[in-house]
């Protein structure tokens, strides 16, 4: 699979794609219906099954606040690889970007960059000034400009709609349950192992740490939690925050893995939170921390043998 991140249409870009656009946060059931149908028309058709998708979140720049995300650009990338895509695009969003009327947005990118051969978009997508272009405006400029359209419609499951929105929701009450269902797989953070000040060691509970350059829905707290890594699963104890304590200025998820003592750096590691176990909160100092890491992890473990 191809990624592709660009400012500039100075690259050439690929030949009658079947395309679709949207954010893709969660790449919930939804999501991966329309991708699959991409992929399904792309072998039909015998062309470039393609994604376009932006970055930051549009909520982000044209909204007061910054929009807390599902999944990080990482995790993306490995869903549409895994549901067969041919490549992603990840167009940095702008004002500029947002103020495009729909039919300039059209030409520069669907006919000019991607020459697609089929649009394929969810039911309530819409795009350009305003979010004035919709179905309607593409149904008109596919037949002028001759490529398919294809409208995929709402996705519901047992009964519920499933959106992003709805997931979001769902992890900020920490359901986890409900959100892995509307997810279609276990909620989870997939992000890179980094090296860090190894205090977790010091103090007893070595951690694998993991940058959060994007803040997750995911609200700050210790959790119980199964990590997935080399393919063996563990148990573990996890702590998403600033570190108040120790730093407090850099989002971190910290796992303490119950059963494993090596090393992981520059490795992509699955942490999937099953139960918030607290809050997070500042501690006097490292000791009284320790002390709180214990009783945490004791709770995660007997939590995890119930299961």
């Amino acid at each position: 699979m191809d990624i592709f991140r660009f400012r500039k249409l100075d690259q050439p870009g690929p030949h009658n794609a079947v395309l679709t656009i949207g954010n893709f946060d969660g790449v919930h059931r939804g999501h991966q219906g329309l991708i699959r149908r991409v992929v399904e028309e792309a072998a039909r058709l015998d062309a470039t099954g393609a994604l376009m998708t932006f970055q930051p979140h549009p909520q982000s720049v044209l909204g007061q606040r910054r929009v807390p995300i599902i999944t990080g650009i990482a995790h993306r990338v490995h869903l549409f690889q895994s549901l067969g895509l041919d490549a992603a695009y990840f167009i940095p969003f702008t004002r500029e970007l947002a103020a495009t009327p729909p039919e300039d947005f059209v030409q520069e990118y669907l006919l000019g960059y991607f020459q697609v051969k089929k649009l394929i978009i969810g039911y309530d997508f819409h795009f350009g000034r305003g979010r004035q272009g919709g179905a309607g405006l593409l149904e008109e400029l596919s037949l002028r400009h001759g490529f398919d359209l294809e409208v995929f419609p709402e996705y519901v499951h047992e009964g519920e709609k499933v959106s992003s929105s709805s997931i979001r929701e769902a992890i900020l009450k920490c359901d986890f349950a409900r959100a892995t269902d509307l997810l279609g797989r276990p909620y989870s953070v997939l992000a890179t192992v980094e090296q860090d000040a190894g205090r977790g060691r010091k103090l007893g509970f070595p951690t694998i740490n993991q940058r959060c350059k994007e803040i997750y829905v995911l609200p700050f707290g210790v959790y119980a939690c199964r990590v997935n890594y080399g393919g063996e699963t563990y148990g573990g104890v996890a702590n998403y925050g600033m570190r108040p304590t120790v730093d407090g200025r850099t989002a971190w998820l910290e796992t303490h893995l119950f059963g494993f003592s090596g090393q992981i750096y520059n490795e992509m590691v699955e942490v999937i939170p099953l139960l918030r176990l607290r809050e997070e909160r500042t501690f006097a100092g490292l000791d009284d921390l320790k002390a709180q890491i214990t009783r945490d992890a004791d709770a995660a473990r007997e939590f995890l043998a119930g299961m």
